[in-house]
Parts: structure tokens; C-alpha cells; sequence
């Protein structure tokens, strides 16, 4: 069973490492991931080698799609990774060389307490990240909210400079909010612009 199982697991490592290989633009955690494959690549075809069996390409090179965001990467790759414990979990349990079960034990032992841990933790940072992106925009938001209630006082009262009005307008340009929100807070003072007109 030992060539089989060899070559059952190196099908595996060959769809992960060439998973990681799409996503290793959306971060060095991809890359580092490729290259541990690599390494678990080269430990299974030293095993088959010493089996005399013929070592197949990689089926995957270039035929995986590569995953549209890194959160859609990071838990793609916690799939592979689990699978690929599964998978060991399989071989092992059939396999009697002393040898291809210690290298199987080490390969899944890298994913379990290496990777995975890694791929969780990246994900967890992502999210902490976009929490506190999410934060600096709702109190950007509310800054500015604040600030068009006083724009609209002033221009009731007409105390509304132009220099004035133009900051502000131009502080709505670069927000960090995005135009269809700033764009909103810009359309409050154009309606009561309009009103200060009619009145006159």
C-alpha cells in the first residue's frame, strides 16, 4: 500500500501548494504556505523514490482559480487543511511502512499545528482590522454630521462664508466615507441653499 498511499497524499499536496501559489498575491502567509508544501512535496517523492515509482507532473499547476479576496483565500485554504488531515488520518490507518509513517505524522502535524493555527489567526486579524476600519468610519461619519448641522445653522442664520461653505464641501470630496455618503451630507446644504434662495 505504500506507493498508493504515497501517491494519494502527493495528489493532495500538489492541489494545496498549487492553491497557494493563486493566492500568494493576497499576502506572504500564501507564500510561506507555498513553500511548506513544497517541503512536504519533496519529502513524499523522496519516499516514492526510494519505492523506484515513477513520480506524476503536478495536475493542479496552473488550473486552480485563484480566490477573488484574501478572506475567501484564508478560508479556502482552512478547508484544504482540514482535508488534508482527513486524508492522512486515512493513510495512516492503512499504511505499515515505518518510514511513510513517520512522514505522514510529520505532514500532518505541519498542518495541524502549524498552519491551520496560522491561517486562523490571519483571519482573525483580518477582521479585528476590518472592525477598526468599520469604527473610523461610523465616527468619521458622525464628525461630519455634526459638522453639517453646524454649516446649516450658520447658513439659517447667515453667518455662511463661501470660504466657509467651500472647506467644508471640499472636506466631503475626500472623505474617507465614499462619495455616496459624503455625497448625502453635501445634498443637505444644496437643499438649504435652495431654501435661503426662495426665501430671498
Amino acid at each position: 500500500m505504500s506507493a498508493e498511499n504515497l501517491l494519494l497524499a502527493l495528489d493532495d499536496e500538489y492541489k494545496s501548494y498549487s492553491f497557494y501559489m493563486s493566492a500568494s498575491p493576497l499576502g506572504e502567509i500564501f507564500v510561506n504556505l507555498q513553500n511548506a508544501e513544497a517541503a512536504h512535496i519533496s519529502a513524499l517523492t523522496y519516499q516514492l523514490q526510494k519505492l523506484n515509482t515513477p513520480i506524476p507532473n503536478n495536475p493542479y499547476f496552473n488550473a486552480i482559480m485563484p480566490p477573488n479576496n484574501k478572506v475567501e483565500a484564508l478560508q479556502t485554504a482552512l478547508m484544504y487543511e482540514n482535508a488534508n488531515i482527513a486524508l492522512y488520518n486515512n493513510l495512516i490507518t492503512n499504511e505499515q511502512d515505518l518510514d511513510v509513517l513517520d512522514v505522514f505524522y510529520r505532514l500532518q502535524a505541519a498542518s495541524f499545528n502549524n498552519h491551520i493555527p496560522a491561517l486562523q489567526n490571519a483571519l482573525s486579524q483580518y477582521a479585528q482590522d476590518n472592525a477598526m476600519n468599520m469604527m473610523d468610519i461610523l465616527n468619521n461619519g458622525k464628525e461630519l454630521l455634526n459638522e453639517t448641522g453646524e454649516m446649516v445653522t450658520r447658513l439659517k442664520e447667515g453667518n455662511l462664508t463661501q470660504e466657509q461653505l467651500e472647506g467644508f464641501l471640499g472636506k466631503l470630496n475626500y472623505s474617507l466615507m465614499g462619495g455616496v455618503i459624503a455625497g448625502a451630507f453635501g445634498v443637505i446644504i444644496f437643499n438649504e441653499l435652495l431654501n435661503q434662495k426662495n426665501k430671498e
